[in-house]
């Protein structure tokens, strides 16, 4: 398995650096852009399973939980996410929300310095490694279908 994240990361590296030109600065705005993105896409990801888990299992004893019974693990569940999804949508297109609640400013102003001007170049070295991403783990969902069927 460490092979081939390492094989999936290296492609993934390379189509940064191809998507930058090769401009060491862009490449680093990149791909550090995509490594705080895919992080919180994590997160989007884990905050749901609170409200599931009191669902499915509502008896069992936690180190800690959140008031409010389920009305609260939705309230928290609804922020956090949001808060969360907002920020990878920020990171993919930075600027979104400028002007929103009386703040000021350019959109085009919160691109990283490496790419000011040029919006469609950042949004692809962040769009085309997650959409790699994203295929990557429908290929292995489709691979391990037969492995869930036997244990399921």
């Amino acid at each position: 398995m460490n092979l081939l994240s390492a094989v999936l990361a290296s492609l993934l590296f390379v189509v940064a650096l191809n998507l930058s030109g090769g401009d060491g600065e862009k490449y680093f705005a990149a791909g550090l852009g995509l490594t705080i993105c895919t992080t919180f896409i994590s997160y989007v990801i884990t905050f749901p399973r609170l409200v599931v888990l009191r669902r499915k299992y509502p008896d069992v004893t936690r180190p800690y939980a959140v008031p409010g019974g389920r009305a609260g693990a939705w309230f928290v569940t609804a922020l956090a996410t949001g808060f969360v999804a907002f920020t990878v949508v920020v990171l993919i297109w930075p600027g979104f929300g400028v002007g929103w609640f009386g703040t000021e400013g350019s959109a085009a102003a919160s691109l990283p310095e490496a790419f000011a001007g040029e919006r469609l170049q950042y949004t692809l070295s962040q769009v085309l490694p997650l959409l790699l991403f994203l295929v990557t783990g429908l290929v292995f969902y489709a691979l391990g279908a037969k492995t869930r069927r036997a244990k399921g």
